[in-house]
């Protein structure tokens, strides 16, 4: 049974969603209030995580950035912000999805079920392709637990930010439009938009920068491969 944590504070949408996807059979844990400093503890174990952005006492986005240091629970943002800037301001802080209230709870559920049977697929292909180690150069993808290191340096990747790394290094010479590694790493019915991926390479580009290193070559007019340096 998949394990998912909603965190919104307010107790009527908390309720509505818990007995949605209660219905569906998993486990729902809630939390209305974030304690502060943020527990890790409380994160830790879940498949899914519904967050809202605006929160009583910290911010949605913040609260995500301090998770994705230790992490990678696909996390879906849920907010009445809807405009384009904030849904690309959520996905490249760690979001891995974007729900713009007001929803229904069929989109709610469907977007979940989506998020979780990718997730499944996901580890059911690492496990099934090639070894559960892939070294590439100063470059190393642990596929099992989706980490990369740089020597014994771990990179801090969110969900996205990981696939399609892991995307682009599967065939080192093949280019990848963003239409391509959008539909690899998104479900088809994604809120998400094509601009974001251009997002997500710009901040991988950020977290390898200080070790002097760019695992992505940008194609002019056609779009990404694995920079095989």
């Amino acid at each position: 049974m998949h394990k998912i944590l909603i965190v919104d504070d307010d107790m009527e949408i908390l309720k509505l969603m818990k007995n949605a996807l209660e219905l569906k059979n998993y486990a729902v844990t809630v939390i209305q209030e974030v304690t502060l400093p943020v527990k890790l503890a409380e994160f830790q174990g879940y498949d899914l995580i519904l967050l809202d952005i605006m929160l009583t006492n910290i911010s949605g986005i913040e609260l995500c950035k301090q998770l994705r240091n230790q992490i990678a629970t696909p996390i879906i943002f849920i907010s009445a912000k809807d405009t384009e800037d904030d849904i690309l301001q959520g996905l490249a802080n760690g979001g891995d999805d974007y729900i713009v209230k007001p929803f229904s709870l069929k989109q709610l559920v469907a977007k979940v079920e989506a998020d979780l049977k990718r997730e499944d697929r996901t580890k059911k292909a690492h496990g099934e392709f090639n070894t559960v180690r892939r070294d590439l150069g100063q470059i190393t993808f642990y596929l099992e637990e989706k980490q990369v290191y740089i020597g014994s340096k771990a990179i801090p990747l969110t969900k996205r930010e990981y696939a399609i790394l892991e995307l682009l290094s599967r065939d080192l010479t093949r280019v990848y439009t963003r239409e391509e590694i959008y539909f690899n790493v998104y479900d088809e019915s994604a809120d998400a938009l094509f601009r974001s991926i251009s997002e997500y390479v710009y901040q991988i580009r950020n977290k390898f920068s200080m070790y002097g290193v760019d695992p992505i070559k940008t194609v002019r007019g056609m779009g990404y491969k694995w920079n095989d340096q």
